[in-house]
């Protein structure tokens, strides 16, 4: 049975932090500096729908970890929305997220998934605001952004990773920084990460 996929268009931030170095080799090689993928994400929906559900103003937050690079699959994923969302909405943004309703990413980076844990529904705090970004859910996760510094005259050092436009798979122009604080607790996923990759980028995604 072919189901209709109900079409979205989602406009928003996205703030990226896993294990890799500054800049993340999965953007370069493909492959993680470390081994593994361990990554922690916070997205703010700006503006957005799948259908005839407002998406605009939506938090979410994806604890994810794959045991080898993204692209190898076997990943497990927990997925927490901010508690002030609707039914419609929770029900609208899982099915994108879970790549159900098509289009880039999410259509591809669910096949990587052996496990999704949620979503489940918390307080997410969430501070949008470039390499100075943040978010953070009580008992469970924790992420500070911080600029990279010019080791010689300890000025903000702002690099950007920029793809042709469609050419990144998530987002095209990220703004590098690391994390201060990068940790979660929750269920089979436990790590630290502090001190490692942290990137903010602007999205636009859709099933169109």
């Amino acid at each position: 049975m072919t189901q209709t996929q109900t079409a979205y268009k989602l406009k928003g931030v996205f703030l990226e932090s896993c294990n890799c170095d500054s800049g993340c080799n999965c953007n370069f090689g493909g492959f993680p500096d470390h081994g593994s993928c361990e990554a922690l994400v916070g997205i703010q929906i700006d503006e957005g729908n799948i259908g005839d559900t407002d998406l605009s103003g939506m938090k979410v937050v994806l604890v994810t970890k794959w045991p080898k690079a993204i692209h190898e699959g076997d990943g497990a994923a927990a997925v927490y929305i901010d508690e002030s969302a609707s039914e419609a909405q929770v029900g609208g943004i899982a099915t994108i997220l879970t790549g159900q309703a098509g289009g880039m990413p999410w259509e591809l980076l669910a096949t990587t998934l052996s496990s999704v844990d949620g979503p489940h529904m918390k307080s997410i705090k969430m501070d949008v605001n470039g390499r100075n970004s943040g978010f953070s859910i009580d008992g469970i996760c924790e992420v500070k952004f911080t600029p990279l510094l010019n080791p010689v005259s300890g000025d903000e050092n702002e690099v950007h990773i920029t793809f042709p436009p469609g050419g990144g798979l998530i987002w095209d122009d990220g703004d590098c920084a690391k994390t201060s604080v990068m940790k979660v607790d929750t269920g089979t996923i436990k790590f630290d990460h502090s001190g490692q990759n942290a990137i903010f980028a602007p999205v636009e995604w859709t099933n169109q």
